[in-house]
């Protein structure tokens, strides 16, 4: 695929703020595929396009999903569409059927249970972009290049104490992938 045409495409379709916001997804996932064994263009692809849909009409998008189990009794939870939604658009606009590539979109803002090496940087990568600032950011990112389900297991943490905190709604496949992780972390030791 011709990444700087991908480049210009995305750059036509989002805002300033997003496009730059996606840029630096893809700068990082770059690093953590070098870093971790995995295809550097699967990555670029993924990361362009984890958020092609992210300024598209909500309504439009759960309409897309409406039969995709990860999207029923999570309507009231928008930020998710567009990565669910992003799963079908993308395949069909790019002829992209790499699964790796289109799951890496489709679970990018809920992860799941068994996710590729991939599927994890491309989740990750969106949360401690360059761009990105919040509270422990700088700790998420250190703990990522150290080892990628260390950096999730406390991106995820973080993520569901703000959540709880703020009476937010979590997603089930966010929760699925925290114990699944923890527990294969358990395993190991």
């Amino acid at each position: 695929m011709d990444i700087e045409k991908l480049r210009e495409i995305v750059k036509n379709k989002l805002p300033k703020k997003r496009y730059i916001h996606t840029l630096g997804v893809e700068k990082v996932c770059v690093e953590l595929a070098k870093k971790y064994g995995v295809d550097e263009e699967k990555a670029r692809v993924a990361s362009l396009l984890h958020d092609y849909l992210k300024k598209d009409d909500v309504e439009t998008l759960k309409e897309i999903c409406k039969d995709m189990p990860e999207a029923k009794g999570y309507e009231n939870l928008p930020e998710i569409f567009h990565g669910l939604a992003g799963y079908e658009v993308v395949k069909k606009e790019f002829g992209i059927d790499d699964e790796d590539i289109l799951n890496s979109i489709k679970y990018h803002t809920i992860g799941r249970k068994n996710m590729s090496i991939l599927e994890k940087i491309i989740y990750i990568g969106d949360a401690i972009e360059e761009n990105r600032d919040y509270p422990n950011v700088d700790e998420i990112r250190k703990r990522t290049f150290q080892d990628i389900d260390e950096g999730i297991i406390f991106e995820i943490s973080r993520k569901l104490e703000y959540l709880k905190e703020k009476g937010g709604i979590i997603h089930k496949n966010t929760k699925d992938m925290l114990e699944d992780l923890v527990s294969k972390r358990k395993l190991k030791q």
